[in-house]
């Protein structure tokens, strides 16, 4: 099947482009480090016609053998990476893909903050070997990621590629941190423009386009009339993009640390090789940076956004509430004023009654914690032999009586000072609690 890609291959004086189908490239290309760019569209799938050239890009760049599935397709990020073995030892190859939410505005749109959008679902492939092949498969990357890539090369030191195989990445990344830096200020638009309108009527009326303006032009007199679809497209958009940055941000800590991983594996190489890979990782630990700042900045809108729902929810109660109340008569408030005292009265006797019983509860409760302790059985019956007055086994014997333990006094001694203090602490908790800062 004939795929056309786009081609940035290192010369000695440069970097070139071309066009060339893709399978005659990957049969016959060098080991000159090179990037391949291609749509993905006819290698999604298990089409027949596509089979032959899944088996080349699985043995070139080590794929999974499911790959082609949908859940890699459909997923929101991965990272991957396989070492070489025996004559392959130095070889390495890496998988990743990261997703990126664009918003445009729509053509003839009726409000600020209506877009629509796009998903730059963009997958890497690399395979790297010293003596070999170093090549990165991009797929789906829009024009702006390919142009960025390419002017970044200008840039680059062409000795990475030949020590790193992550210096690869590092362009590929970079690339995607200016796609993440226009979508993170495309969503900030919409969230501020939801901030600053403060009513469909002011939406409608033009003032709430000056997107850059101080929100202390909003309305102090907010009309709560919102349209909750366009709230929920925003907050919609705001949720993606912390989503996919969240995901960003740990593919980017998994790929800094397997590169740390190999740098400590190789520790026996040319010191010029070492500062190379250390110039690669400081890259990489800068764009992690830059894409953590970008989630903040997300995670900080979408608390924003939140923020804005809430106050409209706030608004919206309050007018309905005072529209309610200014629909009633005199008489209506009268009546609703009449039944809410009746209803504090009830309350309060009620809590008058609560009052009570917990007092009883509390004076009878010194009493009783004293004869659970001590075991006390104050009046105790005894037959003649001095068997308790069932008898032995449940059966009757004797005359029978009731007599007092010699020992009760000892209940009083501790139950009646118990219950008095009970008492008096109930008579001034109220004085004692003021004076303990507790009320």
């Amino acid at each position: 099947m004939s795929m056309k890609a786009k081609i940035y291959e290192q010369q000695k004086d440069g970097w070139t482009t071309k066009d060339e189908d893709l399978e005659s490239y990957l049969r016959s290309m060098s080991n000159t480090p090179s990037f391949i760019f291609v749509d993905s569209k006819n290698l999604k799938g298990n089409q027949p016609e596509s089979t032959s050239l899944h088996y080349m890009l699985e043995g070139f760049y080590s794929m999974p053998n499911d790959i082609w599935t949908k859940v890699h397709w459909e997923s929101n990020g991965y990272y991957g990476c396989s070492d070489g073995r025996d004559e392959d030892i130095d070889r390495h190859d890496t998988w990743f893909r990261f997703l990126v939410k664009q918003l445009f505005e729509k053509p003839g749109k009726e409000f600020p903050q209506d877009y629509d959008y796009s998903w730059d679902k963009l997958g890497f492939f690399t395979t790297w070997k010293k003596s070999g092949r170093k090549c990165m498969l991009c797929l789906d990357c829009p024009d702006d990621l390919v142009k960025g890539m390419r002017k970044s090369l200008d840039t680059a030191s062409p000795d990475h590629f030949i020590v790193d195989p992550y210096a690869f990445h590092q362009v590929a990344i970079r690339g995607i941190v200016n796609l993440y830096d226009k979508s993170i200020w495309r969503i900030r638009d919409v969230v501020r423009t939801v901030e600053k309108a403060g009513s469909v009527e002011r939406i409608n009326s033009g003032l709430s386009t000056n997107i850059g303006a101080s929100l202390q032009t909003r309305p102090k007199a907010r009309k709560p009339t919102v349209d909750y679809d366009h709230l929920h497209e925003a907050a919609r958009h705001v949720i993606h993009s912390t989503e996919t940055l969240q995901v960003s941000t740990q593919l980017l800590e998994q790929i800094i640390l397997r590169h740390k991983d190999r740098l400590n594996w190789l520790g026996n190489i040319p010191e010029e090789e070492k500062v190379c890979m250390r110039q690669v990782g400081d890259n990489l630990v800068f764009y992690y940076g830059m894409i953590h700042a970008f989630k903040c900045r997300s995670e900080s809108m979408q608390a924003r956004h939140q923020n804005e729902i809430q106050l409209v929810r706030i608004l919206t109660n309050s007018q309905d509430r005072s529209t309610y109340e200014a629909g009633k008569s005199n008489e209506e408030l009268q009546a609703f004023n009449t039944v809410a005292q009746y209803h504090s009265h009830v309350a309060a006797i009620d809590s008058a009654a609560m009052k009570v019983i917990a007092a009883l509860t509390a004076a009878f409760l010194p009493a009783t914690f004293v004869s659970v302790c001590y075991s006390f059985q104050l009046p105790t019956g005894r037959g003649d032999n001095g068997t308790s007055a069932g008898g032995a086994g449940g059966a009757g014997g004797g005359d029978e009586g009731w007599s007092l333990s010699d020992k009760f006094w000892i209940y009083w001694a501790f139950a009646v000072p118990l219950t008095v203090a009970t008492i008096i602490l109930l008579a001034f908790s109220k004085q004692i609690m003021r004076r303990l800062g507790m009320v």
